[in-house]
């Protein structure tokens, strides 16, 4: 079993970095970036992405339009949006929101509740 890719998007350096650890150790592959545009350039080169995880408000486009550009290449993948601001949230099948701040469990049990299955990590 491959370990599922999960994209984070955030602008906030600490933040992300945070997050990117916490999802690293409990069995992503991760990718980041700070803003959208990076966001899609990356993904044009990558074969598959199980977990978009994005910031609302983003500089330029917003993670909204983000999710929507990118489930125009990976079909309805799984998105958890997230904000520190009080958002008007109409969410799409298949996403789940959180309000900022918020702890790496509940981004984990957001994915869980997705249906994103982290690989068993056995001891050695």
């Amino acid at each position: 079993m491959h370990q599922p890719r999960m994209l984070i998007v955030e602008d906030e350096y600490l933040v992300r970095d945070m997050i990117v650890r916490e999802m690293t150790l409990a069995g992503f592959e991760v990718l980041e970036a700070a803003n959208a545009e990076a966001a899609l350039a990356l993904t044009s080169t990558i074969d598959r992405l199980e977990l978009l995880f994005t910031d609302i408000r983003l500089p330029g486009m917003n993670g909204w339009q983000l999710a929507e550009q990118i489930r125009l290449r990976y079909m309805l993948v799984p998105v958890i949006y997230t904000s520190g601001y009080a958002e008007q949230v109409t969410l799409l099948p298949s996403s789940q929101f959180l309000q900022k701040p918020y702890m790496p469990s509940q981004v984990l049990q957001a994915a869980g509740n997705l249906g994103i299955k982290l690989p068993s990590i056995s001891p050695n």
